[in-house]
């Protein structure tokens, strides 16, 4: 009995009309997927099974189901399925009730036999998978956006608002008279900045000059950048200390005798062809910071330190000379616990 549900269960999956001779007709049709308003559920769609007591007729489709299944011929597969059919009535009418396991079940009602299909349907590939979806009204989702949008919109409104009083406020509380003054101050400023610089004594003859002293920009500017006082500057200095007296004249000739011996210097380096390697203590600085250095390294012992101005221009603190590149570096390993020497190097001089 157990074997004709399965058979019946199996044809099901793929026709439509399963055909028990001498029982009835199992019929399974198509319901359309569907929405559940009160639940909001949306239900996939279904096969449904019904039974036909009336189609007893043999279509031979269970039949062949046994005979391929059981290996046997189709006039005992007919005894078979007569023996299971007569084993199935027997049942409902001692029990009053049997399930067919995926399909439905038979109940008798008084004298009625009655068929329940399962709740879910039949199964069938085609639809095998589906499952119900829970999906809330879209205009319960507009709703709540245009809720949403317009308190948005009061928001911005009122943001507005407040920034339109700000701003009059802002306005209103800026007196004139601030506006007054502040004019007032830019106007003092831009004639104090075009009013040419004040000349210097007209009483003086030979003095075309500002009366404002730069000498001070050139003592506070970096030493490594600057490459002593500018002549004219010096020549000013010069004028002015003339004027005073005495004592300033003896130190512009004590000047103009630095600077001549300053201008031997270079000239004897310019003109002599000699070629020697020497180390540079210091380099790129201004000349009066190398003899200033040159004076303390020879108070330190190191007489043979002295002022080397290149032909580029370029003033050096040198030590020495060496007639080889091996000389001067065996010299300057020797002399690397001297502070004085630390970062030195060697130069070639030609």
């Amino acid at each position: 009995m157990r074997y004709l549900e399965k058979h019946i269960a199996r044809l099901l999956l793929n026709n439509d009309c399963v055909i028990v001779p001498g029982f009835g007709g199992f019929m399974a049709h198509n319901i359309p997927a569907k929405y559940d308003e009160e639940n909001c559920i949306f239900i996939p769609p279904m096969r449904i099974v019904g039974f036909n007591p009336q189609l007893t007729m043999n279509d031979s489709l269970l039949a062949q189901e046994y005979v391929n299944t059981y290996d046997i011929s189709f006039p005992e597969a007919l005894k078979q399925i007569v023996t299971d059919v007569e084993s199935l009535k027997r049942h409902i009418e001692e029990e009053h009730i049997y399930e067919l396991l995926g399909i439905g079940k038979f109940v008798i009602n008084g004298s009625t036999l009655e068929f329940v299909p399962e709740e879910t349907g039949v199964i069938t590939p085609a639809l095998y998978g589906l499952d119900a979806i829970n999906i809330r009204p879209v205009a319960n989702t507009v709703e709540k956006k245009a809720i949403a949008i317009a308190k948005v919109s009061e928001t911005v409104e009122q943001t507005e608002t407040e920034e339109d009083v700000a701003d009059e406020t802002l306005s209103v509380h800026i007196p004139l008279r601030y506006i007054k003054h502040v004019a007032a101050a830019c106007i003092a400023i831009i004639f104090m900045l075009t009013m040419p610089a004040k000349l210097g004594d007209s009483s003086k003859p030979n003095i075309n000059q500002s009366a404002i002293n730069a000498n001070w920009f050139y003592e506070i500017m970096p030493k490594d950048i600057t490459s002593g006082t500018p002549d004219k500057l010096n020549d000013m200095a010069a004028t002015e200390a003339a004027e005073e007296g005495a004592t300033s004249t003896g130190a512009n000739a004590a000047n103009n005798a630095e600077n001549k011996e300053v201008a031997t210097t270079k000239n004897t380096n310019e003109q002599t062809s000699e070629r020697y390697f020497s180390i540079v203590l210091a380099s790129r600085v201004a000349k009066k910071n190398a003899e200033e250095y040159v004076s303390k390294l020879h108070r330190k012992g190191m007489k043979e330190a002295r002022v080397y101005i290149g032909a580029n221009g370029h003033v050096k603190v040198i030590y020495r000379k060496f007639s080889t590149r091996e000389e001067a570096n065996k010299a300057k390993n020797m002399l690397t616990d001297n502070i004085e020497f630390e970062g030195s190097w060697i130069t070639e001089i030609k």
